[in-house]
Order: C-alpha cells, then sequence, then structure tokens
C-alpha cells in the first residue's frame, strides 16, 4: 500500500484546491480512513475501486458512507468490462488508453478519447444504444501527436512517461502547457471538454516497498505536477475541477447517448525526445494540423487541407473486441468536387461522394471562414466553422451517389 506516495500526491493537488479521485481496495482504503475523510471533507476527494478490490463495492461503502463508490478501475482489458461493472453495481469504468497498443498489456487503439457510454459487448467502443456504463480515459493525451507518432503513452499527460522521453522536466513544463492550452481552445466546440491527468501513488514512493523510481525522478515528478497545476489554475473560470465520479455524473445528466466530441489540434514544437523513442512510426514529426472527432458510430480525423478522413473507424460495422484493423473501415469512397478553376469567389461548393456501401462518414471544408459564412449545408450535418478554418460535414453514406452542397456567402 503506498500510503506515503498518497500523501505526496495529496499535498501537490490540495495545495491547489484541486481535488483527487483515490483508486483503492479495502485494505487501503482501511490504512488510509482517517486521511480520506479528511480529504474529503477538506478538498472534495472521492473514492474509486481499483481493479484488486471489484468485488468490495459494498465493504467500501460502509466504510465511507460518503462516497457512492461507482467508479470501477478496469486493467484486464478483456471486452467484459461492461457487464461486470453492472453487475457490481458501478456505474462508471476507469483506465480506457486512447490510442495505445502493448503498452502495460493494454491495447485500446481504436476507442474514443474523453468520456462516452460504452457498448455492452465490448469497452472500446460506444454503445448504439442511450445511455449505460460510462468510460472515463486513463490519462489525457495530446491527440494530434499521440495519433501521428503512434506512440500515444510518450505524448501523454503521465509525469514519468514525459520525463523519460525528455518532453518535460520539473523545470520545463511548456509541452504539458502546449497540450492543456489545445484542450483548452477546444471548450468553444463542445459542450464540456473533459482533461484528465492521473499519477499512481507508489510511483511518488522510495522505500524498502516501492523503488520503481528515484528519490530524484519522484521530486521532479513532483515539481512538475505542482508547476502545471499553477498552470491550469491560471485559467480562472474556464476550468472547473472535478473528481471522476462528478465528471461521470455530469456526463449522465447532460447527454442521453455518446456526445459528439471535435477537437482541433496544432502541433507544438518539442524538445529533441530520446532516440529510442524514435525507432518506430515517425515518433517526432513535425505533422500538419489535425481535426479529430467521435459520436457513437465513427471516429474520424482530418489533416488540414484535406476533404478526406486520414482516420475512418466505423462503429456500426466493426464492433468485435479484438479488432485487428481497430474498427478502421476497410473501404474507401470516391470524393470527387465539382468546381471551377477560375480563380472567382465561390459561392456554392458541391461535393459528390460514390459508395458502395452504407456507412457512417465525413468530410472537412478547410477555408477562411472570416471572408467567408456557410449559409447552409444540403446532404449533411454541418459542425462549425471552427476558430473560423475548417467546418466538419458529417453524413452516412448511403450506396450510390451522395451529393453535399455548401452555400456560401461574402462576408462584407
Amino acid at each position: 500500500m503506498p500510503l506515503k506516495g498518497m500523501e505526496r500526491l495529496a499535498t501537490i493537488a490540495h495545495k491547489y484546491n484541486i481535488p483527487v479521485t483515490w483508486l483503492v481496495d479495502l485494505g487501503t482504503g482501511s490504512a488510509m480512513k482517517k486521511k480520506l475523510d479528511e480529504w474529503h471533507d477538506k478538498y472534495g476527494d472521492d473514492i474509486g475501486v481499483s481493479s484488486r478490490g471489484e468485488k468490495q463495492r459494498g465493504s467500501l461503502i460502509k466504510l465511507f458512507p460518503w462516497s457512492e463508490v461507482s467508479v470501477l478501475e478496469e486493467t484486464t482489458h478483456n471486452g467484459d468490462e461492461a457487464r461486470k461493472a453492472v453487475d457490481l453495481g458501478f456505474s462508471a469504468i476507469w483506465g480506457s488508453c486512447w490510442e495505445q497498443v502493448g503498452t502495460d498489456g493494454i491495447t485500446d487503439r481504436g476507442a474514443p478519447w474523453g468520456l462516452f457510454y460504452v457498448s455492452d459487448d465490448n469497452y472500446k467502443i460506444p454503445s448504439l444504444k442511450q445511455k449505460g456504463i460510462i468510460s472515463a480515459e486513463w490519462t489525457s493525451r495530446d491527440l494530434l501527436k499521440a495519433l501521428h507518432s503512434g506512440r500515444p503513452t510518450i505524448y501523454s499527460t503521465d509525469p514519468n512517461d514525459v520525463a523519460r522521453a525528455g518532453l518535460c522536466s520539473g523545470d520545463d513544463i511548456t509541452y504539458w502547457k502546449s497540450i492543456f492550452d489545445n484542450y483548452i481552445r477546444n471548450i468553444s466546440n463542445n459542450k464540456f471538454v473533459f482533461f484528465q491527468q492521473q499519477q499512481e501513488s507508489h510511483e511518488m514512493q522510495n522505500d524498502e516497498d516501492y523503488k520503481i523510481y528515484t528519490t530524484g525522478e519522484i521530486d521532479e515528478a513532483a515539481k512538475m505536477l505542482d508547476a502545471f497545476f499553477a498552470y491550469v489554475k491560471s485559467f480562472g473560470d474556464l476550468v472547473e475541477y472535478k473528481t471522476v465520479p462528478e465528471a461521470v455524473k455530469l456526463y449522465a445528466q447532460n447527454f442521453k447517448e455518446t456526445e459528439p466530441s471535435v477537437m482541433l489540434f496544432d502541433d507544438a514544437p518539442v524538445n529533441k525526445i530520446a532516440f529510442w523513442y524514435g525507432r518506430e512510426n515517425r515518433a517526432t514529426g513535425p505533422w500538419p494540423k489535425t481535426l479529430l472527432y467521435y459520436d457513437k458510430e465513427c471516429q474520424l480525423a482530418f489533416i488540414e487541407g484535406k476533404f478526406e478522413p486520414i482516420l475512418d473507424r466505423d462503429y456500426i460495422h466493426n464492433r468485435k473486441v479484438n479488432d485487428p484493423k481497430y474498427y478502421q473501415a476497410d473501404y474507401e469512397p470516391e470524393l470527387k468536387l465539382d468546381i471551377p478553376w477560375e480563380n472567382i469567389a465561390l459561392t456554392e461548393v458541391p461535393i459528390n461522394i460514390n459508395s458502395d456501401r452504407e456507412m457512417p462518414y465525413g468530410v472537412t471544408f478547410w477555408y477562411d471562414f472570416n471572408q467567408y459564412k456557410i449559409k447552409s449545408v444540403e446532404g449533411a450535418a454541418l459542425i462549425g466553422p471552427i476558430e473560423n478554418q475548417v467546418a466538419l460535414l458529417r453524413l452516412h453514406l448511403k450506396k450510390g451517389v451522395n451529393r453535399i452542397l455548401v452555400h456560401l456567402e461574402k462576408i462584407q
């Protein structure tokens, strides 16, 4: 039981009045009851159940009557997490790892980021029905770099991972700030943007019980967390601080089904990373501006200047737990723009998409929306324009020719 690590984490977070969600079993809960009661009363801390204590929910409720004990940590990643959580009385599972393949035995590539309602049969994809168990992410990641690099555990909010890679240090959290800035900018595009940061208590303790990191490495992680919490506090009322159970409850109160999320990211410059991280998948970039999107039917990603998606995950037709293609659609429809070559002002942009099957889909329209506004769109749902530079046109392709017509108006 990393009790000293818990106290060190609590000291850092509570300095900024940020509540902590502690994932515990009955043993740790009993050993830390006095502290956990105090932290709950003073700072709003709450608990979830660690995977070791998954059948101890009732006992933990008795021990901590102030908690609903609604969140279960899931680390087996076998696919049956949602049904197991329901049977045990939980309303959410924590631990989804966006884009991750293999690290710590976890392959969650294909799952959405943030929060979503989980399929009964596959915790990695959204339910096509309304409501249900909610999935909460392990720790938030740089959506652009994690996607393009194929190395999501490097480009994350985990202090040890970014320190090992050389992206941040106790004296320089510029990269973390850039991740948070990209999340902040997308508040205007979403009802809520969920940003979660996780650190393991046993990684903040170096003694006879835990020797994962040196005292110096732990001190560095503490400095990084302290500096980052100070930074996020600088945004004032733009940011609310909630436990995982509070975030889950907020989601359930506001959304009847998985809420669409759209995120526009720029590729922030970073320090040179340690060479062993650059061996695969062009792990260092740079990469183009990227728009990412998901809803209950699909997950899409687009790069600046391209209409068609570079990533197209079809959650309607691909629903197996261990999909070897990570729910990627195995078909690319043919897209054609029927616009003049002459340099003239456009008032209509026709987009024709020929498909030999039905499938969820979307295209992006990158344009200067400071000079033109979109009057209407035929044949697709309009999302945006986002920051006056890109609009997402979301549709469900039918077999044959699908026509989208964007009506523009010059801003005087």
